[in-house]
């Protein structure tokens, strides 16, 4: 299922990258990029010569034909220009040699002039294997010989990639950095990962991190939450509409992976890893719920053990105004010394009681708009009632209520239970998040789903949430 995802910056707006941008910037600097085949290296070479500036740039392919390669990653030759839409040829790489059936000591030759030209420019070589293939190993230590030494003073920086560590004999000694890219599965979907093993002479405070193939472009992930500025002021927030019979849950990408939205009545469990900080859960469910109010939809919150009342309703009041909290929102509260509030439903603990008071309630909202969006912490409600206690006369009744007033129901749980399996046997969609090296990543199990990246942020002043699929 093809999403329209964040577009890859020139940047890629990573610490990691930027810090591996800034280690070649450095004249002499020599990295190693290693990595099982299929697993990036190329298209990890290719986005660092797009990214470098005022550099001059030599691509020298030992496997792939210039045409080819052309044909793989057609944003090497277009460069889109954002004011007039025109596309031109583009520039930033100087020369593009194919060594496939050039001959070693040729290849030493190119080395040489380019290192004599006293040019800053960085060179690429991939992959060393297919460089030294015909060689001996008098030819291989002259090809190490002519890429290694007198760096310095040529004011050449190299990347060289290898397919096989194993093979690439000293190469781990005698370089300055080595990144490891690698892939792998998570419940069946693929995982892609960029390690750094060593910058020498930069301290590198993130050593992991996930990363995309999308459109053939190298795209590293966000690495958690980006909290919003010190001086950006939140603002309500601008829903997206709601299809006919159908809800958005206030991302366009979230909405896609779902099929284009969630049809009415229907039922939603969200599995959150403890990885997942309250926070994150906290930015997505406000988004899911602003959403639904700021148009004119009543909603029941069950709040995570993490949050107080208090604390929800004013983070949501940030993106929907407390007018709206007023008139539309009903937020559960176990606590019942607290203040009342119109918005406050105080529970008593008791399940019988507490099915009575929310049913009230939930009728009472029916006045505003019948379709009505319930946001319940699966967790919470173990908490507080056990384990074995949430089985009595009218749950039942209350579950099918709810899907037959056409309303959003959302579940939101982090450990096993009973409750939990109970709306894992009735519901709808069955999405999963994580937090895997640093980032926030999320999938379908039910529809099946691949697995994406999430960039969630405070840009516009308020949660947004656009997805990147990892291919």
């Amino acid at each position: 299922m093809d999403l329209a995802p964040v577009q890859p910056h020139t940047s890629l707006e990573s610490v990691m990258f930027d810090l591996i941008l800034k280690f070649l910037q450095t004249p002499g600097q020599v990295l190693l990029v290693q990595g099982p085949p299929g697993s990036g290296k190329t298209t990890f070479a290719l986005e660092i010569l797009n990214s470098l500036e005022e550099t001059h740039k030599i691509y020298a392919s030992s496997r792939v034909a210039p045409a080819r390669l052309r044909q793989h990653f057609p944003w090497i030759d277009e460069v889109i220009d954002t004011m007039s839409g025109r596309t031109a040829r583009a520039s930033w790489i100087d020369e593009l040699h194919d060594l496939r059936r050039v001959e070693p000591d040729t290849i030493f030759n190119q080395v040489l002039r380019l290192k004599h030209s006293k040019q800053r420019a960085v060179l690429v070589v991939d992959s060393w294997e297919g460089a030294i293939r015909n060689t001996n190993d008098e030819g291989r230590k002259m090809l190490e010989s002519a890429v290694l030494s007198e760096l310095d003073e040529s004011k050449v920086s190299v990347v060289i990639v290898v397919e096989d560590s194993k093979k690439a004999g000293d190469l781990g000694y005698l370089v300055d950095g080595i990144v490891t890219l690698d892939q792998s599965e998570l419940d069946g979907r693929r995982v892609r990962t960029i390690a750094v093993n060593k910058l020498r002479g930069f301290s590198v405070p993130t050593k992991r991190g996930i990363f995309s193939l999308d459109k053939a472009r190298f795209t590293i992930l966000h690495n958690g939450l980006r909290q919003p500025g010190i001086n950006m002021h939140p603002k309500p927030l601008e829903p997206i509409p709601h299809p006919p019979h159908a809800f958005s849950l206030g991302s366009k990408d979230m909405d896609q992976m779902l099929g284009g939205s969630i049809p009415r009545g229907a039922f939603l469990l969200v599995d959150v890893d403890s990885s997942v900080s309250p926070l994150e859960i906290r930015a997505i469910l406000n988004m899911m719920r602003a959403n639904f109010i700021n148009q004119k939809g009543p909603c029941v919150i069950v709040p995570t053990a993490a949050y107080s009342s208090d604390t929800v309703a004013e983070s949501l009041s940030k993106y929907v105004g407390w007018e709206a909290i007023e008139d539309r929102v009903r937020i559960l509260e176990y606590n019942q010394s607290l203040a009342p509030k119109k918005w406050r439903l105080v529970m008593k603990s008791n399940l019988s009681d507490d099915v009575k008071t929310f049913a009230h309630a939930w009728d009472e909202l029916a006045k505003i708009s019948p379709h009505r969006m319930l946001d319940i912490n699966v967790d919470k409600a173990v908490q507080v009632y056990g384990r074995d206690e949430l089985s009595v006369p009218g749950l039942t009744e209350l579950g099918a209520n709810m899907r037959d007033t056409e309303g959003l129901n959302i579940a939101i749980a982090s450990i096993d239970s009973k409750l939990r399996d109970q709306w894992l046997s009735v519901v709808d969609y069955h999405l999963k998040i994580k937090n895997a090296d640093g980032s926030l990543v999320i999938y379908g199990v039910k529809p099946f789903t691949p697995l994406y990246g999430v960039d969630l942020n405070f840009d516009k002043g308020y949660p947004v949430l656009n997805l990147m699929q990892i291919v």
